[in-house]
């Protein structure tokens, strides 16, 4: 019965209106928010879009007033990315620039085609907009170069520099530069190698470089003590999807010349801990903070590189502290958050009394937030506010699987669809040693925009528990693996809120392997299977990890481990490959697979492919051109989540 107010009824509020996926991948109009070094001021970048056209400004608000009246600096109609300072008087702003100055487009060529590219670029400029600089500006010879907007270290010691690296084009190489950020004046530093990508810093001076193979896979870390002059090469790494190393990373510096932060996982410990890293006698200290069954995965540092907490994840970001108020604060806002969302530091004032913070969760992209520690938390603003109350809730699940291992869920269920039962996505996680967590997913939301609820899991071998958990999936891809993926789906039927009758699986990268998998080892319990860019013949996708980065390379190595070895498990991944095992698959298959994908190369969807077409499997295959692993644009997104969501509801219809 409707509600009534004296005597008369009242309308039921309507109920929202699930997002397009073009509001859901919809550019933010917030892009980030930063303090003054002196802690004084605040520094908010928005943007508006108007069709093709945006205006771009800063919000410049006092600290000590942040509800006052604002003061608005115009940039104009600017791809504006990001904003820092570079001293008290001066802004930084990154911009994607997408037309030549003769208003052509910004093009990179590949053989006989053009592709549109912004060139990135950094604008400096006063606290009014005025005596704006582009970095880099007077150096002809760089600016037919795409990329010159890679900051390595801020140089809070001369406030009217910073390091910046940038690839020259007739040296084959990236360079290291001081720039003036009053003029936009360059001056030569340091040169890489040719295979270098990256340096990190302490105190301005280059401490550590990264060269990498040419896929990206396998990097070698070099080390030079502070007052050395040669570098050392101080182990390989292997570098996963997320562009993340295995084994090791350096997340910080200290304030001791010559010893950084380190995330490790040295043998015996059960996860990645924080250490200390002496680069003079190339050794990693004791254990400074550890999770028991959990990856520390960053730290938060100030300016100073003072620490102040390490972070890691349970279902939502959690933090290590190293300072008894901060934590204190930290605790207290959980609280005012009600422990719902991913609460997270963004930048700090040296006295660690004011924070710029950011959260996410599923419902919310994106928040940023001024905290003072005498009492005043304001929201800065939203990523995307158009989406508010219009995006589905997730729950936290705890299962245990058939052979007694913990096992966390996410279920998301559409937003006002009421009891259900609900059509289901199944939506395994790439990785594998990935994870998923509480927070905001565009495909999550996308596919619940539809009225289709959707299942995540966190199977053995994901990452972000530990050593133990990882382990427990070595060599049991399409075993005990995906085992935990059904076992998940076992207990979300048995809630009653799901349409068996309706159920599909989808994934990208591992997550595309486990959906074709599934659709083997379970082919009666999917309506519909999608895998992007995943992984279909296991023999074959480690001989191409054994010719592309060698038999001794830390990622064979990897894959050694974590797949099986090609002759002592031989009869293992063949059982395991779901293109030798094509005929079992009962479902309609999709495939999705980028040309230039560097880490499952696009042989393993036409292998999957021709083994369908061969079966009689009415599989459609969706090669995208020149499109990578991951790190799509909108429009590759958007053709993605199109090509999904079309053939899901086809097989739901």
């Amino acid at each position: 019965m409707a509600p009534t107010v004296l005597g008369a009824a009242v309308a039921a509020p309507a109920p929202p209106v699930p997002p397009t996926i073009d509001e859901l991948l919809a550019p933010s109009t917030l892009l980030g928010a930063a303090l003054s070094p002196n802690g004084t001021q605040l520094a908010i970048l928005r943007v508006e879009h108007t069709g093709e056209r945006m205006k771009a400004y800063v919000v410049l608000q006092h600290a000590d007033q942040p509800k006052g009246a604002p003061t608005l600096v115009l940039i104009g109609d600017y791809d504006v990315q990001q904003i820092e300072w570079a001293n008290d008087e001066r802004l930084l702003i990154w911009v994607d620039v997408h037309k030549e100055l003769d208003g052509r487009p910004t093009r990179v060529r590949y053989g006989d085609l053009y592709f549109d590219l912004p060139k990135r670029r950094i604008l400096s400029m006063n606290l009014d907009g005025s005596e704006s600089a582009l970095l880099f500006g007077q150096e002809e010879r760089l600016l037919r170069e795409f990329d010159l907007a890679t900051v390595v270290d801020t140089l809070p010691e001369d406030p009217d520099l910073v390091l910046m690296q940038a690839w020259d084009s007739q040296k084959g190489c990236y360079l290291l530069y001081k720039v003036d950020v009053r003029t936009g004046g360059a001056t030569f530093f340091e040169r890489g190698t040719q295979a270098t990508y990256g340096w990190f810093t302490q105190n301005g001076v280059p401490v550590v470089r990264f060269d990498s193979n040419r896929r990206g896979t396998v990097v070698s870390m070099y080390t030079r003590a502070p007052g050395a002059q040669d570098w050392t090469l101080y182990r390989k790494l292997r570098r996963d999807e997320l562009r993340k190393f295995s084994e090791l990373e350096v997340v910080g510096a200290t304030p001791d010349a010559g010893v950084l932060l380190v995330s490790s996982q040295n043998d015996g410990d059960d996860g990645r801990a924080l250490r200390r890293f002496d680069l003079n006698k190339l050794e990693l200290s004791d254990t400074i903070v550890a999770r028991s069954g959990r990856d520390i995965e960053g730290v938060f540092i100030d300016e100073r590189c003072r620490l102040i907490a390490a972070s890691f994840t349970e279902d939502r970001r959690d933090y290590a502290f190293f300072e008894p108020d901060v934590k204190t604060h930290f605790d207290q806002l959980s609280k005012v958050f009600r422990n719902d969302v991913n609460l997270g530091f963004v930048d700090v004032s040296l006295n660690h009394q004011r924070f710029v913070l950011g959260t996410t969760s599923p419902t919310d992209p994106g928040s940023l937030w001024y905290y003072d520690t005498a009492g005043a938390l304001s929201l800065l603003g939203q990523t995307k506010p158009w989406l508010n109350g219009r995006l589905a809730p997730t729950s936290v699940r705890k299962i245990k699987s058939r052979d007694g291992l913990d096992l966390t869920t996410y279920l998301t269920l559409p937003v006002g669809g009421g009891a259900g039962p609900f059509p289901l996505v199944v939506m395994p996680h790439g990785g594998p040693e990935l994870r998923d967590s509480y927070d905001f997913d565009a495909f999550v939301q996308a596919y619940a925009s539809k009225g289709w609820a959707v299942l995540q899991v966190n199977f053995r071998g994901s990452g972000g528990y530990g050593r133990a958990f990882a382990d427990a999936g070595r060599k049991r891809w399409g075993v005990e693996m995906q085992n935990d993926v059904e076992d998940a789906l076992a207990a979300t039927l048995a809630s009653g809120k799901i349409d068996p009758a309706r159920v599909a699986i989808s994934g990208g990268s591992y997550g595309g392997y486990a959906a074709l998998m599934g659709a083997v080892k379970t082919p009666e319990a999917y309506r519909a299977v999608v895998s992007i860019a995943g992984v279909s013949h296991l023999d074959d996708f480690l001989a191409n990890a054994r010719n592309e980065d060698g038999a001794d390379s830390p990622t064979y190595q990897y894959w050694l481990k974590t797949i099986g070895d090609p002759v002592a498990d031989k009869a293992l991944l063949a059982a395991s490959s779901p293109a030798l095992r094509a005929r079992e698959i009962k479902a309609p298959v999709l495939l999705i697979h980028g040309t230039a994908d560097a880490i499952v190369p696009v042989e393993q969807s036409k292998t999957m492919n021709k083994a369908l077409k061969a079966a009689g499997n009415p599989a459609k295959y969706v090669q995208m051109d020149w499109v990578g692993h991951r790190g799509w644009d909108r429009f590759t997104t958007r053709t993605i989540l199109n090509h999904t969501i079309e053939h899901i509801a086809k097989a739901f219809a």
